[in-house]
């Protein structure tokens, strides 16, 4: 397992710990910063993160219609270090600070539509745990000889899984913006 694999898992195991911990009143977020510092980096956070769940797959679908194995493979090394650099804080910053921005409003446990995004959030890392194995499995293959048949396969399984994987922080972005407070 490489560590890409195990800090993304670990990552949302963290955070949906420190959500859970949260909802059940474990812990307490009290602003560190100002309403609109964490609202801002609140933002940031959800840029980042869904917009390389969004633009990702679309350049890998591309390296991969090239049929150029260089290509695919930069691109699959490219999508490994996204994830690294842009999704995984991208999620941190969105959680971390939506539990802050949460606490102004007594918490996670006082918003309905939170308990419905804390549930969508585990989903989310649920579907995540096998989209990340086969995204892996994806890189090995890409590492090996380059049979076209088991990256389409691949391939294949990884796109369908990933729009899965997409819908729930989907769902949580609409429950944000059209909230009631």
């Amino acid at each position: 397992m490489r560590n890409i694999t195990k800090i993304s898992i670990l990552n949302g195991l963290i955070l949906l710990c420190l959500t859970l911990s949260e909802f059940f009143g474990l812990v307490k977020f009290d602003l560190l910063f100002s309403y609109h510092w964490h609202k801002i980096l609140h933002i940031i956070g959800v840029v980042l993160f869904m917009g390389n769940m969004i633009v990702g797959p679309i350049w890998f679908m591309y390296a991969y219609l090239s049929k150029d194995k260089t290509l695919l493979k930069f691109a699959a090394k490219l999508l490994e270090l996204t994830d690294i650099y842009l999704t995984i804080p991208g999620i941190a910053l969105t959680i971390i600070n939506g539990l802050y921005l949460a606490s102004v409003y007594g918490g996670t446990k006082n918003q309905p539509w939170l308990f419905y995004s804390i549930i969508l959030l585990f989903v989310m890392w649920a579907l995540s745990i096998p989209l990340i194995c086969l995204q892996e499995k994806m890189y090995q293959s890409l590492d090996k000889e380059f049979d076209l048949k088991i990256i389409n396969t691949l391939l294949i399984r990884w796109s369908i899984l990933g729009t899965f994987v997409m819908i729930p922080p989907s769902v949580i972005f609409y429950l944000m913006i059209v909230k009631t407070i």
